[in-house]
């Protein structure tokens, strides 16, 4: 009796993998075909921001304002040096896997690929920043690790860090079992360790038809980047529990509450991640997380203002980094790659591959 046929055609995620490498290598023959293509990713980014902030603006509730401006500022600078800790960050995980981009080039990279995180299912950024590094010569799979690496320690320290906010839930304060969330620490520690975070991830990779990322990061450096990450959160949190002050009283005992609140929302906007930059769901998680201290028209008011003012600050930041490296003067080229660090594999250096030549960026070089 003969077997069933066996049906090798590729799986749906297989095709939509396959679907999305491909967009990474697009390189239009015209020189007037890519201009248009990077103009009309430029509009469709800026398209979707503008409606952003015109949908929260219109989000704002009835509000007594007034401003405090010590401490707003303080929350500007506490939010434009969390962009750059994230950014450094990345830049840093990259260097660990082997490749390596002059600073400003990094921070350019970066910058510019976050602002796609405002179109739907934010899969632009992640097109965006392959293929503008892989213009400085970066390769493709080294640097979809290096954003693997950033969006797991990411989340992953968030939760670690919302594990204080739920201790510090006030109607829990009378409820010693409340410590039991302290678990998600070592639980989040474990996933991340390269036995499990390595296999996990090359496992929908996989189903994606993709080829698995490098060797993983050493389990040293896993944690000296997560305490990178939690430190950044800390700096977000200055800038929130500032912001709150700058429009309404708020006691100093709540400052450490409101600080961990912010990388709850963050958790809600990853797991939402097809609705772009987590539009109205981490807002609604950091109103919701605030008014445990502040009555909910105050925490409302506060979350929607200050995610417009974050995305303003967000846009000053990416500015002031795409002008540094495209005007200023004496701008270095890459520095060489460094041989493999610890846990890294072989042969992922930077020199593995050079960048395919007239590949496009999105949002211009």
């Amino acid at each position: 009796m003969e077997g069933r046929p066996v049906d090798n055609s590729p799986t749906l995620l297989e095709r939509a993998g396959t679907a999305a490498a491909g967009i990474t290598s697009l390189a239009p023959k015209s020189a007037g075909a890519r201009l248009v293509l990077q103009w009309g990713i430029a509009a469709l980014i800026f398209g979707f921001l503008i409606f952003f902030v015109i949908r929260q603006w219109n989000d704002l509730p009835d509000f007594d304002w007034h401003f405090q401006p010590a401490w707003l500022a303080l929350s500007g600078l506490a939010t434009f040096l969390f962009y750059g800790c994230q950014c450094e960050l990345w830049r840093r995980i990259l260097h660990a896997l082997g490749e390596d981009l002059a600073p400003r080039s990094a921070r350019a990279i970066w910058g510019k690929s976050i602002l796609a995180r405002y179109v739907p299912t934010n899969a632009l950024m992640v097109v965006g920043r392959i293929v503008m590094a892989e213009r400085e010569g970066v390769t493709k799979r080294v640097c979809l690790a290096s954003i693997v690496y950033e969006l797991g320690l990411g989340f992953g320290t968030a939760v670690m860090v919302g594990a204080y906010f739920v201790i510090e839930l006030p109607e829990l304060q009378d409820q010693p079992a409340r410590f039991a969330v302290l678990v998600l620490i070592p639980a989040v520690l474990a996933v991340l360790h390269p036995k499990v975070f390595l296999p996990l991830v090359n496992f929908f990779l996989r189903k994606l038809g993709r080829d698995p990322l490098p060797k993983p990061l050493s389990f040293k450096r896993v944690l000296e980047f997560a305490a990178g990450y939690a430190g950044s959160w800390a700096v977000i949190g200055v800038g929130v529990y500032a912001f709150s002050k700058a429009l309404h009283p708020v006691n100093a005992s709540d400052f450490l509450y409101i600080a961990a609140a912010y990388p709850v929302a963050f958790c809600v906007a990853v797991l939402t991640f097809i609705v772009p930059s987590g539009l109205g769901t981490r807002d609604a998680a950091l109103a919701i997380a605030i008014a445990a201290v502040l009555p909910n028209a105050v925490a409302t008011a506060i979350a929607v203002a200050f995610r417009i003012f974050q995305t303003l600050i967000e846009l000053l930041y990416v500015g002031l980094v795409t002008a540094v490296n495209r005007y200023w003067p004496g701008a270095s080229a890459p520095p060489s790659s460094p041989p493999p660090a610890s846990g890294v594999g072989e042969g992922e250096g930077a020199g593995a591959s050079s960048s395919s030549s007239g590949a496009w960026t999105a949002g211009g070089s």
